[in-house]
């Protein structure tokens, strides 16, 4: 074919037609048109060759528009686009085969000697190992790059794992596709010299990385969006871009290297490299619309006009995307998202009969069918409320492990004016994978002129309160930080940005909250400009001023002490003169006996003791609440917390308090296996003997079966009191 002989003439050789029918399946008309243009302008006929490419570039975007909106299962819309992008490469071959053939006649090729099928295979070699060693090379270039311009959107220097995922796939390929071209190369260009094999190379490099940054542009990110929504994440588009690398971007990088390396001048050859990224990015288009990507991209584009307070823009595009009847659980959630922004848009019975949609038909999401029962139970309960959302809330977000303070603080650092990234806070203070501190978090916002205060034992209505104010609000779950920045009485959520959800702002439920709130002294955190203080409700205001640097202090006794220590003077200053924050004084308690006497004095006993109970008493269980706005209550994890202030209910001589608020958290809700033989320890020990066993069995805690032994053994049952004395035998081996 022409463009595997490099030609030494000064004329340049147009493409062999035959080129434009794969080059159109696969970039459509965008590229095929171009190209067909270029071949008619080559053999002469100049105007009809710029109508053609300048036709093909309008028709072929207009047709890749009205496939992307045509509201039909996409596949049939892949199909269609296959099949209509064959006739037109079809059609550009017959269209410019007879001038081509003309031109041949009359411009004849220097044949050139071809080399062995040895040559052949030592090029094969060649082309893999520099292939594998290029690819090696500038994958971490890539991912640097990549990651400033799309980590915004979805993760990509997120982790090592992923990096390591992301270096190793691009090496993996470039050597298949080193492995292609050296064979061509050396069959058809043999004796090339070092400089051009390593010169070609380069240009297969630069082949590869814009095939990639298409796909990342075309596919990756609409795809994230939609998988992240169905509770894939970045890991479901791994096996898809497999694929499509292994079965299209081997082949179409090297189709795309002897494009660019047939011109004899390099300054054509630098010139076609240029046409390449526009090749590659039409191509990804293609594709994406081909494999079913479009619904996608508008439920990304839908969430971004969310985030950016155009929801009836968004609601266009998630109807949209439903109308092309997308996969299950992609359907699921456009349903569910075309539901809320009707609520939000005032359109109640267009939302309610959205949810119901989200019920009975689109079920693909178990959790998003839980959600719109209970939204649809709330609107019934309260058909009337407001809602309130602080306006001008927006930030780009970074996908990256650990990254929920530095997203969440320049959130609200924007909306008071301060313009800094993510990017910047998290290079600053956070840990890639590991997270922020909260002294960090403190000390970041004191230096750019903020202050930074924390409220321990803080309430529903105190959100509320700072949200009608005018303050987002901050808040500590397990293991993550988000931002609240409103709140809806019909729906009976608030509205948040966090990181860790499917799209970012997320109506969470506020009883499934305050349980995830509860495991972290349901801590409120506000990041204001120090002129705006006053403007803060003045009870909070009050409460901040008082319990603030206490909760530092709490923070600070992990680390401001030696080895695996506590650290005593931050917990009593933790703790305050009236112990109103119960937490250190629990601790204190609990870590150091010692001490028991001088707290007893300094801390009413009843007073904290009636804390605890107020704060565990409702809405508290310890089932595992994740980031993510996830509650698994199936299971459950100890809370130290818990443990702590059940310690000093039992040292304080308060069985009856346990008793009652252990039994009013397990009928409520879930307490821990370790909890309940814990309790059934208690039961044993004051000679409530069935009653602790009863719980001892089930919790399941081997740990317990020592003392369950000895309580069968004392209640005259040999034959158990054997079997939990093996087990406990059985452990301990």
């Amino acid at each position: 074919m022409d463009m595997s002989v490099e030609n030494h003439e000064t004329t340049i050789r147009p493409i062999h037609p035959l080129w434009l029918i794969p080059l159109s399946i696969v970039a459509g008309l965008v590229s095929g048109g171009p190209f067909a243009g270029a071949v008619l302008v080559r053999c002469g006929h100049r105007k009809w060759g710029w109508g053609l490419g300048a036709g093909g570039m309008l028709l072929g975007g207009v047709l890749l528009l009205l496939a992307g909106l045509w509201g039909v299962r996409w596949y049939w819309v892949g199909l269609t686009v296959s099949l209509v992008h064959l006739a037109c490469g079809t059609a550009l071959f017959l269209i410019v085969r007879k001038p081509y053939q003309a031109f041949q006649a009359s411009h004849p090729s220097v044949p050139l000697q071809q080399g062995s099928y040895r040559s052949a295979l030592a090029g094969m070699v060649g082309g893999g190992l520099l292939g594998a060693l290029f690819g090696t090379v500038f994958a971490i270039p890539y991912v640097l790059l990549s990651d400033s311009l799309f980590s915004t959107v979805m993760p990509v220097d997120f982790d090592d794992g992923m990096v390591l995922y992301r270096i190793f796939s691009g090496a993996a390929f470039l050597t298949i596709s080193g492995f292609l071209a050296g064979g061509f190369l050396g069959r058809f260009r043999p004796g090339l010299t070092a400089a051009q094999a390593i010169l070609y190379a380069l240009f297969l490099v630069w082949a590869h990385h814009t095939w990639m940054l298409g796909m990342d542009t075309a596919i990756s990110m609409p795809a994230f969006q939609a998988h992240s929504a169905t509770l894939g994440g970045w890991r479901s588009l791994v096996v898809p871009l497999f694929f499509l690398q292994l079965f299209i971007g081997c082949w179409w990088t090297v189709f795309l290297l002897f494009f660019t390396i047939s011109p004899s001048r390099l300054s054509l050859k630098f010139l076609r490299a240029g046409f390449v990224l526009g090749m590659n990015l039409t191509a990804a288009i293609t594709i994406s619309i081909m494999f079913g990507y479009s619904a996608d991209l508008l439920l990304g584009m839908g969430e971004h006009f969310e985030r950016t307070g155009r929801t009836s823009l968004a609601l266009w595009c998630y109807e949209r995307g439903l109308d092309k009847e997308p996969k299950e659980q992609v359907a699921s959630y456009l349903q569910y998202r075309a539901a809320l922004s009707s609520h939000r848009l005032g359109q109640e019975e267009k939302a309610r009969a959205g949810l119901n949609r989200v019920v009975a038909k689109f079920t693909g999401n178990e959790e998003l069918v839980k959600k719109a029962n209970r939204f649809l139970d709330s609107m019934e309960r309260k058909p009337e409320g407001k809602r309130v959302v602080l306006p001008g809330v927006e930030t780009r977000t970074e996908y990256k492990g650990g990254y929920c303070v530095p997203n969440s603080l320049a959130l609200v650092m924007r909306y008071w004016g301060k313009d800094i990234s993510a990017r910047v806070i998290g290079s600053r203070i956070t840990g890639l994978g590991r997270g922020t501190i909260v002294v960090d978090q403190r000390w970041f916002a004191e230096q750019e002129g903020m202050r930074h205060d924390f409220l321990p034992m803080a309430g529903i209505d105190d959100i509320k309160h700072c949200i009608d104010a005018g303050f987002p609000v901050l808040v500590y779950v397990p293991a993550h930080v988000f931002a609240i920045v409103g709140y809806d009485e019909v729906l009976e959520t608030f509205v948040t940005y966090d990181v860790a959800t499917a799209d970012i702002w997320e109506e969470y439920i506020q009883t499934d909250f305050i349980k995830s709130w509860k495991r972290q002294a349901t801590t409120l955190v506000l990041s204001y400009p120090p002129e705006k203080e006053s403007l803060i409700p003045e009870d909070i205001r009050h409460r901040l001023e008082s319990l603030s640097d206490n909760y530092l202090h709490f923070q600070l006794h992990y680390f401001d002490a030696p080895g695996d220590s506590l650290s005593i003077p931050h917990l009593y200053k933790a703790a305050g003169d009236n112990g109103a924050f119960f937490f250190p004084v629990t601790v204190l308690y609990g870590e150091f006996p010692g001490l028991r006497p001088s707290l007893g004095k300094q801390y009413d006993a009843t007073r904290i003791a009636g804390e605890i109970r107020d704060y565990f008493w409702n809405d508290f269980d310890e089932g595992i609440h994740e980031a993510g706005q996830h509650h698994d209550e199936r299971w459950a994890r100890p809370d130290w917390a818990l443990e702590y202030a059940v310690s000093y209910l039992i040292n304080n001589q308060r069985f009856d308090m346990v008793e009652a608020l252990i039994s009013r958290i397990n009928d409520q809700r879930q307490v821990s296996e370790q909890m309940l033989a814990g309790i059934g320890l208690l039961d044993l020990s004051r000679g409530e003997l069935e009653r602790g066993l009863d719980r001892i069995r089930s919790s399941q805690e081997n740990s317990a079966s020592f003392y369950a032994g000895l309580a069968r053994l004392k209640m005259g049952n040999i034959q158990g009191a054997t079997q939990d004395l093996v087990k406990t035998v059985e452990r301990r081996a």
